[in-house]
């Protein structure tokens, strides 16, 4: 994959003026599915949030098996040994006047307070200690809606947490999300972060396309494509739902099959909303493709479900979207401004080019020279360090918010070979033992998202009972400016 910048057609270039004086007043592998899978929705999508770039088939075609095109991106390797690894605060230098503060033996809080005005928070984890931890977390543990990443934080007992994915007006995380190995949402051609302890942490993308490469296979051997995963099942498709989505509502004309744990057929329902109980699924078909559910499935059959995605799925216990990736092996990454491989609005031709999935508009107002709110996360070359870093923005005299590119910078500053951007603009957050250690831009507060990344210690893995929660500074660091 190449990612860059193509040349902008004229109104590009007046759009591109216009937000520049307005930023400165302001595999192929298969994996037969279990009882647990989910997917993305296109809906409005409030400030600060992009919109997701679908096409939606006029008619449904013969299914043919998905051949997903392998990604560049390579496997994960596991993660560095421990014994390996030097000690946590070895691995970066903080500059003089940062307030640098132990949390945990294996857990850094950085803050920065710099002239621009800019107020930056890090947090840096030891990837290689036994009592680090994370998880990807919804409200409530369900696509119920948005809620705080405070509030996701303390429900969870996490020691610390960022917000995560961009949303659709209805709160539902816009690509792939995986929660203790059950899917919630699908992924499209979005930049990803995940996680497994086997294998340690990832930074890619899983499809080259705007979904999955996923379907529902009959027992006559016939199949259709899965589209979209506890979403709303836009015309003549077929979509799955699963617990994390609770019930799938009534719709005119609709056929939904319910399955049970084993992917059997407990019975087939006709334009009725359907409450979805623990370990089952539920297929629902609109359109033309109400026809070929009621032509191949029958009440007591056995159902394949089967998701081709590179790497697949099943390597990773957690993983949350966002986007852009802005580093790959140390060096910033400027994605292209089409969305995905629609360059119409750009002069860029080139066939080969692929752009993450956010329409044009959205990367003007959120590439190149804008400076705002920004969350993010990377891992060093070395797989031992994981950075995390929210910069406050959209506040006069208070915070201006940072660029892109520099943002990159800053987590390159503290290790990261790769990294990627979470949602930002208001939605930025960072909570640490229970405080939201930054500043949200919004006049409300502390905004409502869709998801969040969480981090725990497992203190009861330790073999010693340092102090906690003590700002001291660490060996080797400049003294802590109050």
């Amino acid at each position: 994959m190449r990612s860059r910048i193509g040349v902008w057609s004229g109104a590009a270039l007046l759009l591109a003026l216009a937000i520049l004086l307005s930023a400165c007043a302001s595999n192929s592998n298969a994996i037969a599915v279990g009882a647990e899978i989910t997917s993305p929705t296109a809906s409005i999508i409030p400030t600060d949030t992009a919109q997701a770039t679908m096409a939606t088939p006029a008619v449904i075609p013969t299914a043919t098996a998905p051949t997903p095109t392998p990604s560049e991106i390579a496997t994960a390797s596991p993660v560095a040994e421990r014994d390996s690894a030097p000690p946590l605060s070895e691995r970066f230098r903080a500059r003089s006047g940062d307030k640098v503060t132990e949390i945990r033996p294996g857990v850094i809080h950085i803050q920065r307070v710099l002239d621009e005005p800019l107020r930056i928070n890090i947090l840096l984890f030891d990837l290689t200690a036994p009592e680090f931890s994370l998880k990807v977390a919804l409200g409530n543990g369900w696509l119920s809606g948005r809620t705080r990443t405070s509030y996701m934080v303390g429900q969870s007992g996490a020691l610390a947490g960022v917000n995560g994915d961009l949303f659709s007006s209805n709160g539902i995380p816009q690509s792939l999300t995986i929660i203790d190995s059950r899917i919630a949402m699908a992924p499209k051609h979005r930049a990803t972060f995940a996680w497994s302890p086997e294998k340690g942490p990832f930074i890619g993308y899983f499809t080259d396309e705007w979904t999955w490469q996923a379907r529902v296979v009959a027992p006559n051997g016939r199949h259709q494509p899965i589209y979209l995963l506890n979403s709303t099942c836009d015309p003549n498709m077929i979509c799955l739902f699963n617990r994390f989505a609770r019930r799938v509502p009534a719709r005119a004309g609709d056929v939904k099959v319910v399955l049970g744990p084993l992917n059997n057929v407990d019975r087939i329902v006709e334009e009725k909303a359907v409450k979805i109980s623990p370990g089952s699924q539920v297929l629902q078909a609109t359109g033309l493709a109400v026809r070929w559910l009621l032509n191949n499935v029958e009440v007591g059959e056995k159902l394949e479900i089967e998701i081709f995605t590179d790497p697949p799925l099943s390597q990773y216990t957690q993983a949350i979207s966002g986007g852009p990736i802005i580093l790959r092996d140390g060096k910033f990454v400027q994605d292209c401004l089409c969305a995905l491989r629609d360059c119409s609005e750009t002069d860029e031709e080139d066939e080969d080019l692929f752009c993450e999935d956010f329409s044009t508009d959205w990367k003007l107002h959120h590439y190149l020279w804008v400076r705002m709110p920004r969350t993010g996360v990377g891992f060093d070359k070395e797989r031992q360090t994981l950075i995390v870093a929210v910069v406050d923005g959209y506040q006069a005299g208070y915070s201006r918010g940072i660029e892109q590119e520099k943002f990159a910078a800053l987590l390159r500053e503290f290790g990261a070979d790769e990294a990627m951007e979470f949602d930002g603009g208001g939605s930025t957050t960072m909570v640490l033992d229970q405080r939201i250690v930054n500043r949200p831009s919004d006049d409300t507060g502390e905004r409502y998202v869709a998801n969040a990344l969480l981090f725990f210690w497992d203190e009861e893995t330790q073999t010693t009972a340092p102090e906690l929660r003590r700002a001291r500074p660490l060996p080797g660091q400049p003294p802590v400016a109050e």
